[in-house]
């Protein structure tokens, strides 16, 4: 996660409206359509996609997937820093003023 900046708890966090999604047993399949790259998240990156359907602050998304999978705070929070910092790194999720409108 080098030069990615993980955000804070109060970051609100959403999916742009430049892209298309489905669903392919039980994973998410996203295509950009500004640049036309497709990507594959698997099954728990895909329930962070699907909790982005609406805008969530990072503290809202990890409540969420703590209650979804049997995970510490702590652990869940670095692991889904690094997951939307990825995902904003490529554009698929757009944070702060970006995601609030």
């Amino acid at each position: 996660m080098t030069g990615i900046t993980p955000p804070d708890d109060a970051t609100t966090l959403a999916r742009p409206t430049n892209l298309v999604a489905s669903e392919i047993d039980g994973e998410a399949v996203i295509l950009d359509i500004d640049s036309g790259q497709f990507f594959q998240l698997n099954k728990i990156g895909s329930r962070i996609w699907d909790a982005l359907a609406t805008p969530k602050t990072m503290r809202e998304l990890c409540r969420l997937m703590q209650d979804a999978f049997d995970v510490d705070p702590e652990t869940c929070r670095h692991d889904i820093a690094g997951f939307v910092g990825q995902m904003t790194h490529h554009g698929l999720v757009t944070s702060g003023d970006e995601a609030e409108g």
